[in-house]
């Protein structure tokens, strides 16, 4: 079956198409893609939603009134954020002062940052509190401007804007992974096309580092490209795990060529292999989470097919994931991919992914 031409990126469309750089048939106020995958749609001609501010009583008004709701959600990613985000200290640092820092001269990164902190905040309220929805709903506001500012500069990256852009494509894959919902589908179709275009999401943002590569290596941000700088020492089970799942994907490579017959599959396998490798070299989970970004593109094109060979690597990363350290943002990620590659697999297919490590 011939592969699925890419589309050409459209300069009038949503302000998530324009990210994922793909066709937006512009309809308002949401494109077909926006309303199919439930994603929050925006466009540069309509004005961001208004600033979320507590209203003070009439006694205690005066000429201005601070943005409460902003502040808590600052003071969230300050105290709690962004050291959920990163396992090594120094990372953490740079989430908790740089980016905000940067933030403050760039709008779009500032709203991206109050979108997560939103998000982590509602992921922290039981379901049954009416603020777990008011959260959603905050993150998802803060999301739609983030996008909608970032499109309007991505296409002139400068040296004076790349810092920020790079911290806001660091963040842009916590949002797509935690906003994502992890109810199924009445078809695996859907699903499937609902993870592809996560990942194109989170692809697309990252493109800023190949067209910025050096201005980024100059400045405050360079150490969050430093993957397996940051040493941490594997746990018995875990390193255990992983080198079960790397011999697994080892002896797919090896031993079953007949799966692996486009060469996109095995250089997305292999680059699955490559990052879990590192990871078990220096403790950086980051290595594995790269992985949408640094496999091939027409990997993904054939999982839009569920391709057998696609299908099945896709579901060898959701047990990579279900091994790293658990993070908030990609709870029940991992199972999510493993069910759904399971349930596109013959049953001999599905055995290829039966490695115990969860």
């Amino acid at each position: 079956m011939p592969l699925r031409r890419s589309h050409s990126k459209s300069h009038h469309g949503c302000a998530q198409c324009k990210l994922r750089r793909i066709k937006c048939d512009e309809a308002r106020p949401v494109c077909s893609s926006c309303h199919r995958k439930q994603l929050p749609c925006a466009y540069e001609s309509l004005p961001p939603p208004p600033s979320l501010v507590a209203e003070a009583p009439p006694t205690e008004r005066c000429a201005y009134t601070l943005p409460l709701q902003e502040l808590e959600l600052l003071h969230g990613w300050h105290t709690t954020t962004a050291a959920s985000l990163a396992s090594a200290e120094p990372l953490q640092g740079i989430l908790r002062t740089v980016i905000p820092q940067e933030g403050l001269s760039h709008p779009f990164l500032l709203h991206g940052i109050l979108a997560i902190s939103a998000l982590h905040r509602a992921q922290a309220v039981p379901a049954s509190d009416d603020r777990r929805q008011k959260y959603i709903d905050t993150a998802m506001a803060h999301h739609r401007s983030s996008l909608v500012m970032c499109g309007q500069v991505l296409d002139n990256i400068t040296r004076a804007n790349c810092h920020a852009l790079f911290g806001f494509s660091c963040l842009v894959p916590v949002f797509v992974v935690g906003a994502h919902r992890k109810t199924r589908s009445p078809t695996p179709v859907q699903d499937i096309t609902d993870v592809v275009e996560s990942f194109k999401l989170i692809r697309g943002s990252a493109s800023v580092v190949d067209r910025a590569r050096p201005w980024i290596e100059e400045g405050p941000l360079h150490p969050l490209l430093r993957v397996g700088r940051y040493h941490q020492e594997l746990t018995g089970a875990a390193k255990q795990q992983a080198a079960a799942l790397a011999f697994r994907i080892q002896s797919i490579m090896g031993t079953m060529p007949e799966i692996l017959l486009e060469s996109c599959v095995r250089t997305s396998l292999g680059s699955l292999l490559h990052m879990l490798q590192i990871w078990l070299e220096t403790g950086d989970e980051r290595a594995v989470m790269a992985w949408p970004v640094q496999t091939d593109s027409l990997y993904f094109d054939l999982l839009l097919q569920q391709d057998r060979a696609a299908v099945i690597v896709l579901g060898l990363f959701g047990h990579v994931l279900s091994i790293i350290p658990r993070y908030w943002w990609f709870e029940g990620w991992a199972m999510y991919l493993v069910e759904l590659c399971g349930d596109c697999l013959s049953p001999t297919d599905r055995a290829m992914l039966a490695v115990d490590v969860v």
